[in-house]
């Protein structure tokens, strides 16, 4: 935001910083219209006012961008963990050059930090930078600005220039969104948001302008483009300057995008004492998920070292309904926060804001997943470096695909942005500073088919710096706060990043730079396989894409376990078992290697064990199955009877009054196939119930055991009767059917043995002795 404080309390360092895993539904604490909707003239038709020159007398204890709460608990003495996922060296990809390289906007007002943030459209580059915005066509040819951002709001009530402004295009309408807050009264409210959408894809035109008002400062607003909403996460703050904990918005995005003065809002709140602390709403960039998929919001806990997860479901039919749900984390590779950034020919440190989750969260649809990618600072060592992430969902929720440290040398990288383009190509911007190099930007990648983890593109660089920034008060100088890197909608594979640097020393002199650069010129090779998981006896289609070198390629296949070749670049095969294919793909020059997995899943099998015989007076009868390649399996009665586990192979049976009257029963063990197999199958076992014989009532058999005393405080005597010609396997279990004693008898007379079982925990066991022929069980007690 444009307007610096000092820190008044540090009292948030003891709030609770519990993490919940458990699904925690919040309802809604404000649902409001808008105050004010008009209609602007073409923007390039008004009269729009140059950003003026701060007053910055007042700055010090006003409007609070509040450092993160919960990020200095593990800050002071920090001793970085080891990281799992540390890159240490530079990608082996050479990118190409820069495309466009350009100064963006600069600072005539005064305001410390700048706030950079940028996205591109099919013809224009929009830039925001505090409290100014300026419009750029794709060749850098500036076509509007700068401006002071009310300027959009022009002749609107409480409308202030703020700043905190973002600008996203939303690339399923072609509009443009354009926001910052307005806080006409402060500290005191209300405090308004105000929000503008473009008619069409010029963002020159007219534009539909909303106002909405609040009773709590909301800092920090960040957005993000969903199909039934644009999303909104912004740090609560009260008129006496004290925080109450984030916020998430929806704007009714169906009514907006048409001009109606009534499109509601739904806001949600969080305490104070909750560790969510400058979310990230999901933002989508190209195909939407279905209509009713709900927005994530995320963030970062270093605590126990997680990625806190949302779910805001707008519900625009009645808005009381809507829900904001806590899905708990997903767990990642440790981290440590970073305190401050180094720069050269000064003492001054730069703010990481570590570990806040940088904007954008940027979310993408693919055919068999979908995609959300972000990044925060960490530390490593004593330097700051980028940790980015690739979350995933394919069908069962949410998981880490794939994460990394970026750290190839000992300079600090940080406020990085992330994002991935329709092919799953990953852009990572960042600033990058140390004791002996001025702040400057750079840029690293992946190409989608490179190993995970890893970001395989040499650090290319948009522009060095020649100075450093000042003191701007605190521990540590802001430095962003934030930056911005966007896919342009036109051009695969094409990004544009936008931060801050310095030409010369100072404090409020510096200025913006617009870089634009691609990755499609880079020889890759991508194989897919489609689908990747089959039933025995189907086929898929492999498929290699080939981009850069010299754009004329051969291609073969071969495969492990070997016996597959091709020269084509996307044969169908029926694999007999789980293969990997290996696409090679030559330019004439270069030969790149690509691998996809295609696992095969037969149909089970199921085996529900041997008839047996047992008297009607048992209590329980264990029953043992087996299966293959299942998902999972299930035991079926056809009496009356009832399982303790019906879903374990090994399990017991409590026989039922109808059972025993029949004289017996069959139960079926049913194995379920694993997808995309479709068949399950099961097998029968007839369990066959004798009168008058109860357990242990052996006397007339040839075969047969005693044991005493029975119940047993531990010490048990075993007697194995009729094993002369067959050897006999003893085997005690729990209740549950594991093993807690087991014994191989061999053939011969009869047998005595004392068992020590004092070490089991009291219980009824079951005494299974099993020869060549013959099986008898017996139930023990255990005091």
């Amino acid at each position: 935001m444009k307007k610096s404080f000092t820190l008044l309390t540090m009292v948030f360092l003891l709030v609770n910083l519990a993490f919940s895993q458990e699904r925690t539904v919040y309802h809604p604490t404000l649902i409001a219209k808008p105050v004010y909707f008009d209609v602007s003239p073409p923007l390039r038709d008004m009269w729009q006012s140059p950003p003026e020159k701060a007053d910055n007398s007042w700055k010090d204890g006003i409007v609070k961008n509040y450092p993160d709460p919960f990020r200095y608990r593990n800050a002071a003495n920090a001793i970085p963990t080891p990281d799992a996922g540390l890159q240490n060296f530079n990608g082996p990809l050479t990118p190409d050059t820069t495309i466009q390289n350009f100064d963006g906007l600069g600072n005539p007002s005064g305001y410390v930090p700048p706030d950079t943030y940028g996205e591109v459209g099919p013809n224009h580059f929009f830039q925001v930078v505090n409290c100014s915005y300026a419009i750029y066509n794709k060749s850098g040819v500036k076509i509007a600005g700068p401006f002071s951002n009310s300027s959009v709001w022009s002749g609107m009530p409480n409308n202030s220039n703020d700043g905190d402004a973002t600008v996203n295009y939303d690339e399923v309408a072609n509009r443009w969104i354009f926001s910052q807050f307005s806080l006409p009264n402060y500290p005191n409210g209300p405090f308004y948001q105000m929000i503008a959408i473009s008619q069409t894809p010029d963002p020159t035109g007219s534009w539909y302008r909303y106002q909405y008002q609040f009773t709590s400062m909301g800092d920090y607003p960040k957005f993000g483009i969903w199909p039934d909403g644009y999303y909104m996460s912004t740090n609560r703050f009260s008129t006496s300057g004290s925080y109450q904990g984030i916020a998430a918005t929806g704007f009714n995005r169906t009514k907006m995008l048409t001009g109606d003065a009534t499109a509601e809002m739904v806001q949600f709140t969080l305490p104070s004492s909750n560790a969510a602390y400058a979310m990230l709403p999901s933002d989508c960039d190209g195909v939407f998920p279905p209509m009713g998929t709900p927005n994530y919001f995320a963030f970062a806990n270093d605590g126990p070292n997680q990625i806190g997860l949302y779910e805001f479901h707008a519900d625009w039919t009645n808005t009381a309904n809507s829900t904001f749900t806590s899905t708990g984390g997903l767990a990642v590779n440790s981290f440590t926060t970073m305190t401050g950034i180094s720069q050269k020919n000064t003492s001054v440190k730069l703010d990481p804001m570590s570990p806040r989750l940088m904007y954008r969260l940027q979310f993408r649809k693919f055919s068999d997943h979908w995609s959300m990618v972000a990044n925060h600072t960490v530390m490593v060592s004593s330097t700051a470096a980028i940790r980015w992430y690739e979350f995933r969902n394919s069908g069962a929720g949410w998981s880490v695909y794939q994460q990394g440290t970026y750290s190839p040398d000992a300079n600090s990288r940080w406020e990085g942005s992330i994002a991935m383009d329709t092919v799953g190509n990953i852009a990572l911007g960042y600033s990058i500073s140390s004791s002996t190099m001025f702040p400057a930007i750079r840029y690293t990648g992946r190409l989608a088919g490179d190993p995970l983890g890893t970001l395989t593109i040499a650090e290319g660089g948009i522009y060095n710096g020649s100075g450093y920034q000042g003191s701007t008060g605190g521990t540590t100088s802001r430095w962003g706060d934030y930056s911005g890197m966007s896919c342009d909608p036109s051009e695969i594979g094409k990004f544009w990043y936008t931060t801050e640097y310095y030409t010369s020393s100072g404090g409020t002199n510096w200025k913006t730079r617009i870089g634009s650069f691609s990755f499609m010129n880079i020889f890759s090779a991508n194989a897919t396989a489609a689908p990747d998981v089959l039933c025995a006896g189907m086929s898929t289609q492999l498929n290699v894409t080939a981009t850069g070198g010299s754009g004329t390629y051969t291609y073969s296949w071969t495969s492990l376990p070997a016996g597959f070749t091709a020269a084509t670049q996307n044969p169908t095969v029926t694999p007999t078992e789980t293969t990997k294919y290996i696409a090679h793909v030559n330019d004439g020059v270069n030969t790149k290697i690509d691998t996809v997995l295609v696992t095969v899943n037969t149909d089970p099998t199921s085996n529900a064990g041997n008839d047996a015989t047992y008297p009607n007076t048992a209590p329980m009868i264990p029953v043992s199955g087996q299966a293959t390649s299942y998902s999972h399996t299930q035991w079926l009665t056809a009496g009356d009877g009832t399982f303790n586990f019906d879903t374990l192979l090994v399990c017991l049976y409590s026989p039922g009054a109808a059972d025993k009257n029949n004289g017996g029963v069959d139960l079926t063990l049913k194995a379920f196939p694993i997808a995309p197999c479709a068949t399950p199958v099961t097998d029968v076992v007839h369990i066959t119930l004798t009168f008058g014989v109860g357990i242990g009532e052996t006397s007339q058999e040839s075969f047969g055991i005693k044991f005493t005393p029975n119940p047993t405080s531990g010490i048990l005597n075993l007697h194995i009767s009729g094993i002369q010609n067959q050897d006999a396997q003893v085997t005690i279990s729990d209740i549950q059917g594991k093993p807690v004693y087991q014994e191989l008898v061999a053939k011969g007379k009869n047998s005595d043995r004392k068992i020590d079982l004092s070490s089991q925990p009291k219980g009824v066991y079951l005494i299974k002795v099993k020869g060549d022929h013959d099986t008898k069980t017996e139930k023990l007690v255990l005091e």
